[in-house]
């Protein structure tokens, strides 16, 4: 005959503490005090207990079915110097977009709350957040990379979109921006393009954990000599006053290098060459890596709304199952980028089928 199985009542008991407050021990909730949860938990291992799986899956069943009710608010930190700017990005618009929109098909209310707002500081932020009942965080990109906060996330489930944020370090939802580049390489060689550039700010690089331009220098490796090229890189953000300075080096590089395409993250690229009478797609292909910025190139969608959905998704299953603080292992989710076809490329010519085999 089997043992018994051991209830989390029994758990309760000899805790000496109600049932509902052992569930929430047992989910790591910060809802119960350090002591009391690490007490209960170790009572449990103790004892032996472990949820009964039939019972999960018929509460989880009788969850999905019920009318969906309010769970709990939580956070979208906004960290830019002004609240407008943090929101008028329009990358950063389509994050909250798909994670507003799953937070309010889970029964959560999502909620901006800004750090930069006057009298504010890390430790009276995290002290406003635990008053106000919020124990899930969002941080959506910063705005250079390598921030650090300083703050202190153990009582909260947190997750960040994008790489640009290294302390606290936590689990991360971004584009898969390596895979972005070498997909666009790609298309770009199925139109019979050979000679290929880039053209990006080095503070997009580094945001992106630089995994824009690591596929561009392995396909200049696998070139043949002739073809190869230089990355034309424009120290610096990607913001116009900042742009504006690189535009006679760009043409410049245009001249001696003579691409037939470039991939690029520099929206003012496009202008420069036609000022200078070449025109995009006749003379010279462009493509994006973020068709967010230029709806009309041919480029890759990085899908932000999705990215924002599934950082919600993210930071849900971690409220529900009561992880909390750094987590000792992060988790790096990445969603793919779609090619779309807009009115920057054109084929040149047959696939490029030899360069082709050495990018797959």
């Amino acid at each position: 005959m089997q043992d018994a199985r051991v209830t989390l009542k029994q758990v309760a008991v000899r805790a000496g503490v109600h049932v509902s407050t052992a569930w929430r021990a047992l989910k790591n909730d910060t809802y119960v005090e350090p002591s009391k949860r690490a007490l209960i938990r170790s009572l449990a291992k103790e004892m032996g207990y472990a949820p009964d799986p039939m019972l999960t899956a018929l509460s989880n069943y009788r969850r999905k079915q019920a009318p969906v009710a309010f769970q709990s608010t939580l956070a979208w930190i906004n960290n830019f110097t002004t609240r407008e700017e943090g929101r008028a990005l329009v990358n950063i618009a389509g994050y909250h977009e798909g994670a507003q929109r799953f937070a309010t098909q889970m029964g959560f209310k999502l909620e901006e709350f800004w750090l930069a707002e006057p009298g504010m500081s890390p430790k009276r932020a995290r002290d406003v957040l635990l008053a106000r009942g919020i124990r899930g965080l969002v941080f959506p990109p910063q705005p250079l990379s390598g921030t650090e906060l300083g703050f202190d996330v153990e009582p909260f489930a947190a997750v960040a979109i994008g790489h640009s944020l290294t302390s606290p370090r936590l689990h991360v939802v971004a584009s898969h921006q390596h895979n972005a580049s070498l997909q666009a390489l790609r298309e770009l060689a199925r139109l019979g393009h050979v000679r290929i550039g880039m053209v990006a700010a080095t503070e997009t690089l580094r945001r992106a954990n630089h995994g824009f331009e690591s596929p561009y220098h392995f396909f200049q490796a696998v070139q043949e000599e002739k073809h190869r090229m230089p990355l034309f890189a424009i120290p610096g953000r990607d913001e116009p006053r900042n742009v504006a300075a690189a535009r006679e080096s760009f043409l410049a590089w245009f001249r001696r290098h003579r691409p037939t395409a470039i991939v690029c993250h520099v929206s003012e690229v496009r202008i420069w060459l036609e000022t200078a009478g070449i025109v995009a797609p006749i003379d010279v292909s462009l493509a994006t890596l973020s068709r967010a910025f230029d709806a009309n190139w041919s480029g890759i969608d990085q899908q932000e709304s999705e990215i924002g959905r599934r950082a919600l998704e993210l930071l849900v299953s971690l409220f529900q199952s009561g992880e909390r603080g750094e987590p000792a292992t992060p988790l790096r989710l990445l969603v793919e980028g779609r090619w779309t076809e807009g009115e920057t490329t054109r084929r040149i010519g047959p696939p490029a089928e030899e360069l082709l085999e050495r990018l797959s």
